[in-house]
């Protein structure tokens, strides 16, 4: 079972004068239990192709099926595949509208046809180290790592197969980025398929993920984290991806020194 991208493209404003290709020619298998890094440039397509995992964005052009059923054909049951693919947008807690956390957790559930027990709802927030009283507060009234955390929670709440994150620890300081990145580890450790639009690449040098590098709409690299690690610095360049310390040094590590290498993955 998997998401399934074959070949597909999508382009904005056909025929005005805003015409831009956002994706061309985008094909990759999503399977169960994988966790992927999709890496690159601001524009250069990660988040359109994420919109068209569950539909929001249906491609021009190829396809995209979500275990076997393909988005956007008329037999099939879109609000299936969103439960089934949970998208989580840059700063979602944007999208908080409700007067409690507790009613923001069940909104999706209750949407979606779904119950929701009192030990699911701990073990999230437990997950996110969030305390359970928090669950009467306003979501308004949060430090800004404690209502990404709500926001991711709410998605989780649905129980997705497939969790796709879009910047998910953007704007956060390093103690709440490091508390999502756990949390990250532990649901793909979970059997949960994981897929991360990111720029916090070193974050993630531990779980050793798949890597996809797009540019310009199109895909420069897709394989596994070390041939990423050692690609031409004029391709990493041209996706506007630049190494910090820790990947200069893991890069270096993985020509030299194997035991080197594991010790700095970890740090």
């Amino acid at each position: 079972m998997s998401i399934a991208v074959d070949n597909i493209s999508y382009t904005y404003g056909i025929n005005t004068p805003f015409e831009k290709t956002a994706i061309k020619d985008i094909s990759i298998e999503i399977s169960n239990g994988d966790l992927w890094l999709f890496v690159g440039h601001t524009g250069s397509g990660k988040s359109t192709l994420i919109n068209t995992f569950n539909g929001l964005i249906l491609p021009q052009k190829g396809s995209v099926s979500v275990d076997g059923e393909v988005t956007g054909n008329k037999n099939t049951n879109m609000k299936k595949i969103r439960n089934k693919v949970g998208l989580i947008f840059q700063y979602p807690e944007a999208q908080f509208f409700l007067p409690t956390i507790y009613e923001e957790l069940m909104y999706g559930p209750k949407n979606f046809g779904m119950s929701l027990g009192k030990e699911e709802i701990k073990f999230y927030m437990e997950m996110f180290s969030l305390p359970l009283a928090y669950l009467n507060k306003s979501p308004f009234n949060l430090s800004g790592g404690e209502t990404r955390k709500v926001a991711i929670i709410s998605v989780l709440c649905c129980n997705p197969q497939y969790v796709v994150f879009d910047e998910p620890t953007v704007g956060l300081d390093y103690t709440s980025r490091m508390e999502v990145v756990k949390a990250i580890k532990r649901l793909n450790t979970m059997g949960k398929s994981i897929v991360l639009v990111t720029h916090w690449i070193s974050d993630f040098i531990h779980l050793k993920p798949k890597v996809l590098v797009m540019n310009d709409g199109q895909a420069l690299f897709k394989g596994n984290f070390d041939d990423f690690i050692q690609l031409d610095r004029p391709v990493l360049e041209q996706a506007g991806i630049r190494f910090d310390q820790k990947l200069e040094l893991y890069r270096c590590a993985l020509v030299h020194n194997k035991d080197i290498r594991d010790k700095i993955s970890i740090i």
